[in-house]
């Protein structure tokens, strides 16, 4: 049953094994199977020999991830997976992440993030997430001592639209809301994009000439423009379409919208656009939760990277696995399915890459555990059967 996961993680694994030394392989093949396995990003338990003390073969494991480069290798398999699949209005999501590591003191190139759930701020790292059809082609650590999160974003960005050629609809949260990076996107990568606004973004309405505040706005649609870099004048190298769109929720305040399109799409259109953009928020969650990324415990740098990367590859192969037994017809397939649908009955879970996930973590190598010694018993063998059972 567990044979066709193997190769499936075998098969996807081989751009990554490329070029590494024999030793470098093994570690790296022992790893993906262990975050398979146990899904937690702790090297000691992703060991699988039971001669072996899971200690050593962590520290095995942590010695190769110091000394290979996996990141770039990751997001090239990422990108063979959804290329052929690009259309023009294809949704590319891009949002961050966090990884908090509050109680971390030694690991490398900490910085301080704002942790969403808890609303506070602590030590951790941040992570740059880009998201096609439910593959994530970006998990990229933050490094904030030689770029900011700008120039990160740009130059991802600036990647991505060169490799799909222009496909692709970018679709942006309101915690991007820069008037310099929409200028970015429109002029310089003739990009499409769809991007909420913070409720204090100023525009000018171009049926109008007015300059207005979007929180200002009645529910609609608009074409209007962006100020200059200073608020001076206006920029009028290009039209935007505004959409303040009535939240199902009446109590909040609507959605507002900016968009850069090639064709006309009506507001449910693009608020359809930009709903999508949860696919993505739903991987960071698998991410976290399934993998467990706050329980990384290496303190080099290098280290932590690649491990990340090697979590991207990993909820990656799951995707990819879980649409093509839903696909396929061949009958090995079809029984990998069967016996997830009776693990579905067992564990009273849904139909879903949550599940599936869980479903693939069962152990493909089982790390046996020594008994512990049997005690010298105090009294004979005959004496304790005049005792009876105990």
């Amino acid at each position: 049953m567990y044979k066709y996961i193997q190769d499936s993680i075998r098969n996807n694994s081989r751009l990554l094994l490329k070029d590494l030394t024999v030793p470098q392989k093994k570690a790296v093949t022992e790893t993906i199977r262990g975050l398979f396995v146990r899904g937690t990003p702790i090297l000691r338990h992703l060991a699988q020999n039971e001669n072996i003390s899971a200690k050593k073969q962590g520290d095995k494991y942590s010695y190769h991830l110091g000394n290979i480069q996996l990141k770039e290798k990751v997001e090239q398999s990422a990108l063979n997976k959804v290329r052929n699949h690009m259309r023009k209005n294809t949704i590319i999501a891009y949002d961050l992440t966090d990884i908090n590591k509050a109680a971390a003191k030694k690991m490398e190139k900490l910085s301080v993030v704002f942790d969403g759930s808890k609303r506070k701020t602590a030590n951790g790292y941040t992570l740059h997430g880009l998201g096609v059809n439910g593959i994530l082609l970006k998990l990229e650590v933050h490094e904030g001592e030689k770029y900011t999160q700008n120039q990160i974003r740009r130059k991802i960005v600036e990647k991505y639209t060169q490799k799909f050629d222009l496909k692709g609809i970018l679709v942006i949260d309101r915690g991007n809301d820069d008037k310099q990076f929409f200028t970015f996107l429109r002029h310089e990568q003739k990009a499409q994009f769809v991007a909420r606004l913070k409720s204090n973004r100023n525009v000018v309405v171009k049926e109008t000439g007015a300059i207005m505040k979007v929180e200002n706005l009645p529910v609609g649609k608009y074409q209007v423009y962006l100020m200059n870099t200073h608020n001076t004048n206006v920029d009028l190298r290009a039209v935007f379409t505004l959409v303040i769109y009535a939240h199902i929720n009446n109590e909040k305040p609507p959605i507002r919208l900016l968009a850069s399109l090639d064709h006309t799409y009506s507001s449910e259109e693009i608020v359809h656009m930009y709903l999508q953009r949860w696919g993505i928020e739903n991987i960071f969650k698998k991410v976290k939760q399934k993998f467990n990324l706050e329980k990384i415990r290496v303190l080099n740098y290098q280290k932590f990277v690649n491990l990340i990367a090697l979590i991207q590859f990993a909820i990656n192969v799951s995707t990819v696995t879980f649409i093509k037994i839903q696909k396929s017809t061949y009958l090995l397939i079809s029984g990998v399915l069967m016996h997830y649908k009776n693990f579905l009955k067992i564990k009273a879970l849904t139909f879903n890459l949550d599940s599936f996930i869980k479903f693939a973590l069962k152990p493909l190598i089982v790390r046996c555990q020594k008994d512990p010694p049997r005690q010298l018993n105090l009294l004979s063998r005959r004496q304790l059967e005049k005792l009876g059972p105990s």
